[in-house]
C-alpha cells in the first residue's frame, strides 16, 4: 500500500521535473533554451519586452554624465562604467561580477568588445553612446542587475558565457555594484568607504538620490509573477506588490517607471530643480515628488506604456528555476512539507494559487516583533513617502504605514530559494557559490544557508570603517557617518547588526531542520 502511493508520488514530481543540467557546466553542443524558447514559445509582446529589458536605457546615459560633472562638488561621481569596459573580457566578472555579453568578443586593441550592436559595451545591461564633444555616455538597462547566471545552466567559463547559461531576472548574485560606485572616488572622499562596504549582489536603490540612510539591498529576483497575490490599493484593479518594503505597489508598470528613474531616465526633465521662471513650473527641492503627467508630458526619454506593458508579459513568463533532481526521499520530502505547513505558511502562504511562490507578501512592521526583524536600515527608507520623491509610485496604504511608524518587510517568495542564497534582504546570511558551480553543489550552499537561517546562534555582522579616517577612528560602524541627516546631525538608523532576526525554526529538530530544506529545495 505505502510502496504504491510512494511510488504514485514519485511518478507526479517526474513530470514536474526540468531535465537535468550536466555537472561542472554546460556542453558546447548543449541546444541554447533561452533561444529555443524566444523562437518557439514566446509571444511577440514577450520578445519585445526582454528586448526592452535587456537593451532599454531611456536616456539614462544622461544622468550619469550629469554626475559625473555635478555642480556640486560633493555630489559628483564618477561611476566606473569605463573601467569595467576598458578591464580585459577576461578578467571582468573577476574583478567587477558583470557578466560579459555572448554576442560580443574581446577587442585586440582594448576597450569596449567588438559587437554587432554599436551601443553594446561586450558587459550585458551597460550601453554606450555618443556624448558632446567627442565623449561617450554610459546607461544602464534592468539586465545590468538583474540578469545573473543560470542555476542549472551553469557557465564552465564565468568569463565566457552562452546565453543558455544566462538567467534574465535572477539577479546578479556576484555583481560588485558598490565597488563600480567607488572606483573613481578620491581618496579623501569618504563615501568610497560606504560603497565598498556593499556586499555582492546589493544596490543601495537610495544612494543617487539619498534618503540619508544607508541601506543596501540584494539585486531581486523576478519570476512566477502570475502566482503572486494582489492587493486592493485603491485602484481600478488589484495590484502586485513590490519592493522589499511593499514600496513600489501600484503596478509592475509604475515600478518599472520608479526603477528607470532611479537610473536617471528624464532626470532634467522630471527630478533636476528648476527656476520660478520656467515655463514647466518652478521644482526648487529635488526631493520633492515626481510629477508622472508632467514627467510624461515634458520627457520625450519617457518609457512608451507599450514597452512597460510588453516588459511586465516578459516578467510574467518567468518561472522559478526548478531544482534539476527528483525528490527520491520520500520520506523527508513528506516530513518537511508537515513541518512547512505547521512552521512556515502561517507567513510563507502554500494555499491556492499562491502555492507556486510561497508567501501572502503581506508587509511585517517592525514594531509588532522587534526580536524577530531583520536589520531595519532598508525598511526606513522615506523616498516612498508622502511628499517625497517616489510618492508616486506607492500607494496610500503604504503611505500610512509610514506615517504609523509601522515600516517592515514583505514576506519574500520562497519559490526557487535553493538557488538565491545568501540570504535576508542584504545578502547576509550564508555564502556565495561559484558562478560555473552545478546545481547540486549550489544545492549544497542553499543547505549552508539555510541551517544558518535556522539558527538563532549567528556571529553579528556590523559594517565598520576598515582603517581610521581622519577623525574618524576604525571600527567605527558606518551607519553612524552613513544613516544620519547630514544638515542636522540626527541619526536616522542605529540597527547595526545587519544578520540579526528571523530566526524562525531554529527551535526545529536536526531531524525536521533537514526535511524542511529538502523539501523547499524543490519548490
Amino acid at each position: 500500500m505505502h510502496t504504491r502511493i510512494h511510488l504514485a508520488i514519485v511518478t507526479a514530481l517526474l513530470a514536474l521535473v526540468p531535465a537535468c543540467a550536466s555537472e561542472g557546466g554546460t556542453p558546447e553542443n548543449t541546444p541554447d533554451p533561452v533561444t529555443v524558447s524566444a523562437q518557439s514559445q514566446e509571444s511577440r509582446a514577450t520578445r519585445h519586452g526582454r528586448d526592452v529589458w535587456f537593451n532599454k536605457t531611456f536616456g539614462g546615459e544622461k544622468f550619469f554624465s550629469f554626475l559625473a560633472a555635478h555642480p556640486d562638488p560633493a555630489k559628483r561621481i564618477n561611476i566606473g562604467f569605463a573601467e569595467v569596459m576598458n578591464t580585459p573580457r577576461a578578467e571582468r566578472f573577476a574583478r567587477w561580477g558583470t557578466i560579459n555579453n555572448p554576442d560580443c568578443r574581446a577587442n585586440p586593441a582594448g576597450g569596449a568588445d567588438l559587437c554587432p550592436d554599436p551601443t553594446d559595451t561586450g558587459v550585458i545591461g551597460i550601453k554606450k553612446f555618443p556624448g558632446p564633444s567627442g565623449t561617450t555616455m554610459f546607461g544602464v538597462t534592468c539586465a545590468s542587475c538583474h540578469a545573473g547566471f543560470d542555476p542549472v545552466w551553469p557557465p564552465a567559463d564565468p568569463a565566457e558565457p552562452r546565453w543558455h547559461n544566462i538567467h534574465p531576472t535572477i539577479g546578479n548574485q556576484h555583481l560588485m555594484s558598490g565597488k563600480i560606485f567607488s572606483v573613481n572616488l578620491a581618496p579623501t572622499d569618504v563615501r568610497r568607504f560606504m560603497f565598498d562596504a556593499w556586499p555582492a549582489g546589493t544596490v543601495d536603490t537610495t544612494a543617487l538620490f539619498n534618503d540619508g540612510i544607508m541601506n543596501p539591498g540584494v539585486i531581486t529576483a523576478f519570476w512566477e509573477h502570475p502566482s503572486r497575490p494582489r492587493f486592493d490599493v485603491g485602484m481600478s484593479e488589484p495590484k502586485m506588490r513590490n519592493g522589499q518594503g511593499g514600496e513600489d505597489d501600484v503596478g509592475g508598470d509604475l515600478a518599472a517607471v520608479r526603477v528607470y528613474t532611479n537610473i536617471g531616465v528624464c532626470f532634467a526633465e522630471c527630478v533636476a530643480p528648476r527656476a520660478a521662471t520656467d515655463p514647466r513650473g518652478p521644482r526648487p527641492d529635488p526631493n520633492a515628488p515626481i510629477d508622472l503627467a508632467q514627467c510624461k508630458r515634458d520627457c520625450a526619454d519617457f518609457p512608451p506604456q507599450a514597452d512597460l506593458d510588453d516588459m511586465g508579459d516578459f516578467l510574467a513568463s518567468v518561472p522559478a528555476p526548478r531544482y534539476p533532481s527528483i525528490p527520491w526521499q520520500v520520506g523527508s520530502y513528506l516530513r518537511g512539507r508537515g513541518v512547512f505547513e505547521q512552521s512556515c505558511a502561517g507567513c510563507h502562504d502554500n494555499d491556492g494559487r499562491r502555492r507556486n511562490v510561497l508567501t501572502n507578501d503581506e508587509v511585517n512592521p517592525i514594531v509588532d516583533n522587534p526580536a524577530q526583524s531583520t536589520n531595519t536600515c532598508r525598511a526606513r527608507t522615506t523616498n516612498w513617502d508622502a511628499g517625497k520623491l517616489w510618492a508616486a509610485f506607492s500607494s496610500d496604504l503604504y503611505k500610512a504605514r509610514g506615517a504609523a511608524g509601522d515600516k517592515g518587510y514583505r514576506t519574500m517568495p520562497l519559490a526557487g530559494i535553493w538557488a538565491t542564497a545568501p540570504f535576508l534582504h542584504n545578502q547576509a546570511i550564508g555564502g556565495w557559490t561559484a558562478p560555473e558551480a552545478s546545481p547540486w553543489e549550489r544545492g549544497d550552499g542553499y543547505r549552508a544557508a539555510m541551517l544558518e537561517l535556522l539558527s538563532a546562534t549567528r556571529t553579528p555582522k556590523v559594517f565598520v570603517m576598515p582603517v581610521a579616517f581622519g577623525p574618524i577612528p576604525a571600527g567605527t560602524p558606518l551607519h553612524y557617518i552613513f544613516s544620519k541627516n547630514q544638515a542636522t546631525g540626527e541619526l536616522l538608523c542605529d540597527d547595526l547588526v545587519e544578520n540579526r532576526g528571523h530566526t524562525y525554526g531554529s527551535e526545529l529538530s536536526a531531524r525536521d531542520k533537514d526535511a524542511l530544506i529538502y523539501w523547499l529545495q524543490f519548490q
